[in-house]
């Protein structure tokens, strides 16, 4: 399957007052794709993951390169694939284009940790989760 895609409006609070996406506003983007990416691929709500089987997904390190602004209404579209699997962390890598371009407009790379949420200890992914994440860097 490999990387994740969906596409997500610039809404107007979004934008700032040069009418372009206020850059915490990608960070936002990213990790609702994030999440969606996790209720699509696993087949349960991220919210399963924090609630039910207390384990924590923190973004530890983000770099992030801005190449063209995204306006508000412009749909913006956003792929998410691995490019590292360690045991407890794995690198994510964001790409946002602006429609059907070649070249993306925005790109991250995030390094996320598996917690585990009552004692916030690094922990190995669970088999299931180390699947996905075995998928999206295919």
């Amino acid at each position: 399957m490999a990387a994740y895609e969906t596409t997500l409006p610039v809404r107007f609070g979004q934008v700032d007052y040069a009418g372009i996406m206020f850059y915490p506003r990608f960070f936002e983007n990213f990790h609702t794709v994030f999440e969606d990416m996790f209720g699509e691929r696993l087949g349960v709500p991220y919210m399963a993951l924090l609630k039910e089987r207390r384990i924590g997904l923190p973004t530890v390190h983000i770099e992030t390169d801005f190449q063209r602004p995204f306006r508000f209404g412009e749909p913006m579209r956003l792929l998410l694939d691995v490019t590292r699997i360690g045991t407890s962390s794995v690198d994510f890598r964001y790409r946002g284009y602006h429609g059907a371009a070649q070249e993306p407009s925005v790109s991250a790379t995030a390094t996320v940790v598996a917690i585990d949420l009552d004692s916030f200890d690094s922990m190995p992914f669970p088999d299931d989760i180390l699947a996905v994440l075995r998928d999206l860097a295919a």
